[in-house]
């Protein structure tokens, strides 16, 4: 164990302390996480509105219950989705101006027109088009949506840190309108912004006119998006953030900057793909960590504090106490830092393995098709059979697979558990003698 934390000290620890704490990559994350309740808003109008009732169409079911259903296809699910397509569905466009404030807060500069100019050229890259309405007498312009949401999160990104970083290099070179004293804060910082503004929005404008700015970020970004979906990713993924968990630092947090404009993407293609009636195209979307994967939160410990709670030591059975209504709602940090798994020899080679078993398992069930891959955000907090039940629209068989990854992390967790138990048995009677 000795060894191994030296080695992460020294050859792992020092290039992703830095990557954490990278102000690009911490105001993508920190942005992200801001967008996140509109998410899961949009994620609970879309559950209300593609709610599972057609099997109430069978003949066994009486009249006047297939109408109600009827009305509720007709008229109340297209209504429920409107909320869904504007919150969820403009996913990227809060996101852009979310991470251009988190940025610009770092470089002390006005956040609030940073943001906005960020939406303003996030939008100016989806190229308006004439479109012949129904019902309409003439063509009207209009912007495609499609882009809006997750399709256009990294599009959202790169227009983020092309206004903060454009915006900063003005204001260093002190190219802007300067106002004289006494004229009311807002409009100075308006005139102060006016600069900034012509120069993205120009710039913005003219990279659409030559390229697909959305076309251009997806091709260039293919290989990683088709990779993070995959079985390998999930190892990767996985171990990464476990094995930096053992030496006491928050390893999702580390990962999330990284790879949750990702699972973002995935989850919101997943959505859209159930609105629209088509096949689901992602596996590994972000509910697919917290409820298959993630038991009880990192390192799938929901299984040990169960165990911990029937253990013959009064130390174990103590901590269970204490860890075991947090646990059930993913909040695991009594046990990390109480037992602790933190520089934990023992613990820390079951809560390294179990979550990569845990992921393999769904991973190879979803890809079959036995469970539904996940396309809901429900809140992480939420007890983890709800949440799964939730994040796949109601298939019961979710619940089974969180059943059976818990089975499996209590196989692999047992034999340590047992020396972990013994050794605190052990101590306990020498205390007592």
């Amino acid at each position: 164990m000795e060894k191994y934390l030296n080695l992460i000290e020294k050859a792992l620890m020092p290039p992703l302390t830095k990557l954490s704490e990278q102000k690009h990559l911490r105001a993508v994350r920190d942005g992200i996480i801001s967008v996140l309740p509109m998410i899961i808003t949009g994620s609970i109008f879309l559950l209300l509105g593609q709610l599972p009732v057609d099997f109430i169409k069978e003949p066994a079911y009486s009249g006047w219950i297939v109408d109600k259903v009827k009305f509720y296809q007709d008229h109340v699910s297209s209504n429920l989705l409107i909320p869904y397509r504007l919150s969820m569905g403009f996913m990227a466009l809060y996101a852009s101006f979310a991470i251009a404030c988190s940025l610009s807060q770092t470089y002390e500069m006005d956040s609030l027109s940073t943001g906005i100019l960020s939406a303003a050229s996030f939008i100016l890259t989806i190229l308006p088009q004439k479109v012949l309405l129904a019902g309409a007498e003439k063509a009207e312009w209009v912007i495609p949506i499609d882009k809006l949401g997750g399709k256009g999160l990294f599009v959202a990104i790169f227009c983020a840190f092309i206004t903060v970083e454009v915006t900063r290099f003005i204001m260093s070179k002190k190219l802007f309108f300067s106002m004289p004293e006494g004229v009311p804060p807002a409009v100075t910082r308006a005139f102060t912004s006016l600069v900034p503004s012509i120069a993205v929005l120009t710039l913005i404008w003219t990279l659409s006119m030559i390229v697909d700015v959305h076309v251009l970020i997806s091709w260039i970004l293919k290989p990683l998006v088709r990779t993070g979906d995959g079985l390998i990713a999930i190892i990767l993924i996985n171990l990464l953030i476990q094995l930096i968990w053992v030496t006491g630092i928050h390893g999702t947090s580390v990962v999330n900057a990284v790879a949750l404009p990702f699972w973002l993407s995935y989850l919101e293609d997943n959505s859209a793909a159930h609105a629209a009636g088509a096949v689901l195209p992602h596996i590994t979307s972000l509910p697919f960590y917290q409820w298959f994967v993630w038991i009880g939160g990192s390192g799938a410990t929901l299984t040990l504090v169960i165990m911990m709670f029937f253990s013959k030591s009064s130390q174990l059975k103590s901590l269970s106490r204490i860890a075991i209504v947090p646990s059930l709602f993913n909040i695991n940090e009594p046990v990390i830092f109480g037992l602790p798994v933190v520089m934990n020899p023992v613990i820390a080679v079951p809560f390294v393995i179990a979550p990569v078993v845990c992921g393999t398992i769904s991973f190879i069930a979803i890809k079959a098709g036995l469970v539904q891959a996940p396309y809901i955000l429900a809140p992480w907090t939420l007890p983890v059979f709800l949440g799964a039940l939730f994040s796949t629209g109601f298939d019961w068989k979710a619940v089974i697979l969180v059943l059976v990854n818990m089975f499996v992390v209590g196989l692999i967790y047992y034999p340590f558990f047992k020396i972990m138990e013994n050794k605190a048995l052990e101590n306990e009677k020498k205390r007592d003698a």
